[in-house]
C-alpha cells in the first residue's frame, strides 16, 4: 500500500512540474525577449524576481522545506557553495537574486539548459582556458554592477559527506573589484544523516534523479550563510581556502577526500 501511495504521489507531482516547466518556458522566452527589446529591465532585476518566484514555486512542487540560517550579504558579493545536486540550484536562487555559473553540460538539458540560459546562467567549458577567462570577465562585469554570482568552487558534485578542494580561479573577479565572498554550506538532513536521495553524481542522469525526487514524501535542505570575508588584500587561493574550510567547520564534514573521476559530475 505504501508503494502504491509513492507512486500516485510520483505521478501526480509528475504532472505538476510538467506544468511548472512549460508555464517558465511559456513566461521566459517572451517576456525576457520584451525586457531585452525595449530595455525596461536593464539592471535585470525584473528577470531576477520572475526567476526566485519561478525557483520558488519549483520547491513547492518538490514539496522541499527550504530551512535559511545565517545573514544574505548584499551588493558585489561571489557566493561560494559545496554542491551536492541540480536541487542545490533552486534552493540557492530561491532566496538569493543572482546570476549562476554552471558547467556547459547544463545548457544542454531538454528545457531546463534553455530556461537557465534565459535566467541569466553563465556556461563554463571545463579544461579550456579561454571559455573560463571569457566568464571570468563576465563575473567581473556582474559584480562590478553591483549583481551577485553564485559558483561551486569544488567543479563537481558529491555525496554531501566531504568538501572538496575549491578551485581558486572562480574567485579572481571578486579579487578584481574587491568584493566580498561568502560561504554558503548547503546540507539536507535525513534521519540517517544525509538524505541518500538527493546526491547527483556518478552514472546519475537528470530524468532518473528526478523521477527519485518526485517519489519522496517531503525533503529537507538548509542554507547556511557564513560570514562573507571581504576580498581586498587576499589572494584568491587565500579566499578559496578560507571558504571551503567555513563550510566545512559548518557541516562537520570530511574535508581531504579525493573522489574518482568515475564518481565526479
Amino acid at each position: 500500500m505504501s508503494r502504491l501511495r509513492r507512486e500516485a504521489r510520483r505521478l501526480a507531482r509528475a504532472s505538476r512540474l510538467l506544468a511548472h516547466l512549460i508555464a517558465g518556458v511559456l513566461t521566459a522566452y517572451p517576456v525576457f525577449s520584451l525586457f531585452a527589446l525595449t530595455g525596461i529591465d536593464l539592471h535585470g532585476h525584473r528577470r531576477a524576481a520572475l526567476v526566485r518566484v519561478w525557483m520558488s514555486a519549483l520547491l513547492r512542487v518538490l514539496n522541499v522545506n527550504l530551512y535559511v540560517r545565517g545573514n544574505i550579504q548584499t551588493g558585489a558579493v561571489l557566493f561560494c557553495a559545496n554542491h551536492v545536486s541540480w536541487l542545490d540550484i533552486p534552493c540557492l536562487r530561491a532566496v538569493v537574486d543572482a546570476a549562476f555559473v554552471a558547467k556547459s553540460e547544463v545548457r544542454r538539458w531538454p528545457l531546463v539548459g534553455g530556461l537557465a540560459a534565459r535566467a541569466g546562467t553563465l556556461f563554463l567549458r571545463r579544461g579550456n582556458h579561454d571559455a573560463t577567462s571569457q566568464v571570468a570577465n563576465q563575473m567581473t562585469w556582474l559584480l562590478a554592477a553591483n549583481r551577485p554570482v553564485i559558483v561551486f568552487p569544488e567543479g563537481t558534485s558529491t555525496d554531501g559527506s566531504t568538501v572538496l578542494r575549491f578551485h581558486a580561479r572562480l574567485y579572481q573577479a571578486a579579487s578584481r573589484i574587491d568584493g566580498y565572498v561568502q560561504a554558503v554550506a548547503i546540507r539536507y538532513p535525513h534521519e540517517s544523516g544525509i538524505n541518500p536521495a538527493i546526491p547527483f553524481v556518478g552514472d546519475d542522469d537528470l530524468a532518473n534523479h528526478l523521477w527519485r525526487l518526485l517519489g519522496e514524501e517531503s525533503i529537507e535542505a538548509e542554507l547556511h550563510f557564513c560570514t562573507p570575508l571581504a576580498s581586498e588584500g587576499r589572494k584568491r587561493r587565500m579566499l578559496a581556502d578560507a571558504t571551503r574550510r567555513q563550510i566545512i567547520e559548518t557541516l562537520e564534514c570530511d574535508a581531504d577526500v579525493t573522489l574518482p573521476a568515475s564518481y565526479r559530475k
